[in-house]
């Protein structure tokens, strides 16, 4: 273990008692709310005139929710609210339940494959909307909601369209019976090789078959992938299911547009092509990556400070497969409860960097300015001294660490929040990333 990340694993396993407003300030633990839980709004056509289906789902990871001993089983209890607005912020449906789980594992009690699914369906006219919901646990009492602004499609009055896409996470044929198990969190890291997609195709022209076009573009708007195939239509609307390659996809943000296209009649003359389109986005995300990585090639980068320089340059030139592989042994290394799925290491080190980035960036990323280096290195300073307005000098900030007793003076040099460090840092011209 390098000198660097022996230090890094000190400073995390030191409990940290700081002052609270600096705590309050500087630590990144407000990056996440407790407990989480998924979404995802789609909307499909609805048999009444003039309306859309807009089915929201909503599930619960077993991890998050708090469950209490009864009996020989272990219960747990949350109370669900889905409320949907228009644009002025006019509530216009809402739906409220409570949920209750009872298990005879406590295993099963913090289960990070384990989850709850509901689903509710509302019927309103095409339009953009805003849809909460809004998770309460009854046993802590504490409670979390996310908000999701979403296009309520149109679907009447069409002679041909797609619905939009869920992603599943498995199907399951019975006695002719088809079975879907969605996948809300849109992560399919977890799901080996590849994963399907559903959506409803509308067909009032009569066409029997149809060519999907499957786009796969990253955030920097590549296209990373390309499928094709044939899709049999005949009825008006028919259910459709893909399966989508991953093998080639890294770590990170994606957006899938399907497009499907008709190009002949029922007499089999070509005829002016007819689309129609629908999008999402999804992420792949490995079990136990922290939430803050959406980038592989980034977070690869971003190990700066806690790799050499060679082995970041070997992670970095390796094939894709071999470049995940390489990544993931590296932080295995590291891992201080190697038996679980967590790795809360490498989790408290990109939450630094995630912090670094929204806090301490100017005209490069925060973590590769010299206060994001100091906090990706040793987390939240015990104390820090703020000089803004001194007579005689530049702005200047003094970052204490009692645990390891070390102190960072920082000057703004240039006037414009460019605050760099006046102390060195052992290796500090070695590990200075390259601006």
């Amino acid at each position: 273990m390098n000198f660097r990340f022996l230090i890094l694993l000190i400073v995390l396993l030191l409990i940290n008692l700081q002052i609270a407003i600096c705590q309050a300030e500087l630590s990144p633990s407000g990056l996440q709310e407790v407990p989480k839980f998924y979404m995802d709004a789609l909307s499909f056509q609805s048999s009444e005139p003039g309306v859309s289906r807009l089915d929201v789902f909503v599930e619960v990871p077993y991890e998050a929710m708090q469950f209490t001993k009864l009996g020989d089983n272990f219960r747990a209890e949350y109370e669900v609210a889905i409320n949907i607005y228009d644009t002025t912020e006019t509530l216009v449906s809402e739906k409220w339940w409570t949920e209750k789980i009872e298990v005879p594992d406590y295993n099963q009690t913090t289960s990070q494959t384990t989850s709850n699914l509901n689903q509710r369906s509302f019927l309103v006219t095409p339009g953009f909307y805003f849809v909460t919901v809004q998770i309460k646990d009854q046993e802590s009492d504490r409670g979390t909601r996310i908000k999701k602004k979403v296009n309520v499609r149109k679907f009447t009055d069409i002679d041909f369209g797609i619905s939009d896409i869920l992603i599943v996470n498995r199907i399951e044929f019975d006695s002719g019976k088809t079975s879907i198990f969605p996948n809300i969190s849109g992560n399919v890291g977890g799901i080996r090789d590849s994963f399907h997609i559903f959506f409803e195709a509308y067909n009032s022209i009569g066409t029997d078959s149809s060519k999907l076009f499957i786009r796969i573009f990253n955030m920097k708007g590549d296209t990373v992938r390309i499928d094709s195939s044939g899709i049999q239509l005949g009825a008006k609307k028919r259910h459709c299911f893909q399966n989508i390659q991953t093998t080639e996809l890294i770590p990170g943000d994606y957006i899938m547009q399907a497009d499907l296209n008709l190009s002949t009649d029922n007499t089999g003359e070509m005829k002016k092509d007819i689309s129609a389109t629908s999008s999402r986005s999804f992420v792949v995300r490995w079990r136990g990556m922290p939430v803050s990585i959406t980038d592989l090639n980034l977070a690869i980068d971003q190990l700066e400070y806690v790799a050499d320089r060679e082995v970041i340059d070997e992670i970095r030139k390796a094939p894709t497969e071999k470049k995940k592989t390489l990544f993931q042994e590296f932080w295995n290394k590291k891992d201080p409860s190697p038996n679980t799925d967590r790795n809360e290491l490498m989790e408290e080190y990109y939450s630094r960097v995630a912090y670094a980035n929204k806090h301490f960036g100017h005209y490069i990323d925060g973590w590769k300015t010299d206060m994001g280096m100091v906090y990706c290195i040793f987390g939240s300073p015990s104390n820090i001294e703020r000089h803004p307005f001194d007579i005689d000098s530049k702005p200047y900030e003094v970052w204490t660490y009692y645990e390891i007793s070390r102190e960072f003076i920082f000057v703004d040099v240039t006037g414009f929040g460019d605050y760099r460090l006046q102390n060195p840092l052992w290796d500090l011209r070695r590990t200075r990333p390259r601006r």
